[in-house]
């Protein structure tokens, strides 16, 4: 297949929270983004489109290394973009254009869009296996002098419930209440860890607050007004090793597991 003007770029899960469009202070960014329309004659750098642009930031990765390393930050049109990030112009409904745009820009047939969707697929797939990247940035280069960036510290959770039932306890509690006419207390229905981001989701039943415990210090509290709880618990720059949640209601307390936590 000939040389492609359009890639498609599917950054992978373990750098979603990486772009410098949301880690930099609005300022900064706006600096970088600014230095890039202008090097670029504020027309799009694929298709030559002019008009309203948007800032897209190249990333080299290396496996190996586990780095991310910042290469450029191109102007692109919106259609071009889109294509950029192929799975979420999909997720949003927007798929079919991007794939007519892709066609358009790189003179090609649809076979050769298949088979570069499917190359880009299996780089995500790959580099998916790395849950946190080394960043390499350096704005200077790219008309952001000064601009200090600062690496997230994201520590590994490992989860206590992997592999545990709990819809299973659940009923067997609810049963055993039912035995003994007894209160009821806060439930653990379901708890769910993402390593690419650092972030614990937990649902919950018959919960009014949710105490969140970091080496047996309250750090975190979030309070429900009815119905099923569903709490999101980030992990981002805790410096600690264990981690545990209280579900609280007025019939009493229910402690959760151990969530370890390791420096990645």
């Amino acid at each position: 297949m000939k040389e492609l003007k359009l890639t498609i770029d599917l950054l992978p899960k373990g750098a979603w929270g990486n772009n410098l469009s949301k880690t930099l202070p609005t300022k900064d960014w706006d600096t970088l983004r600014e230095a890039c329309y202008k090097r670029a004659g504020y027309k799009c750098e694929i298709c030559g489109l002019s008009g309203e642009l948007d800032a897209h930031e190249e990333w080299e990765f290396d496996v190996r290394l586990k780095t991310q390393t910042l290469k450029n930050i191109i102007a692109l049109c919106s259609a071009c973009h889109g294509v950029k990030h192929m799975r979420n112009s999909e997720r949003i409904g927007y798929g079919e254009n991007a794939k007519r745009h892709f066609i358009k820009v790189n003179n090609c047939s649809e076979l050769d869009f298949a088979r570069h969707r499917t190359k880009a697929q299996e780089l995500f797939d790959e580099r998916n296996k790395i849950y946190r990247w080394k960043l390499v940035v350096e704005p200077d280069k790219l008309g952001g002098k000064g601009i200090e960036m600062k690496e997230r510290v994201i520590p590994f959770i490992q989860n206590p419930y992997e592999g545990i039932d709990l819809a299973k306890e659940e009923h067997e509690m609810f049963y055993s209440i039912s035995q003994k006419k007894s209160i009821i207390e806060p439930s653990i229905r379901s708890v769910d860890v993402d390593n690419y981001t650092g972030n614990i989701s937990v649902v919950a039943g018959f919960t009014n607050k949710i105490e969140w415990y970091l080496d047996g210090e309250k750090i975190k509290t979030k309070f429900n007004i009815a119905g099923q709880f569903l709490s999101e618990f980030s992990a981002e720059s805790l410096n600690g090793k264990e981690l545990q949640f209280k579900l609280v209601n007025e019939s009493g307390e229910t402690a959760s597991k151990i969530f370890t936590l390791v420096k990645a």
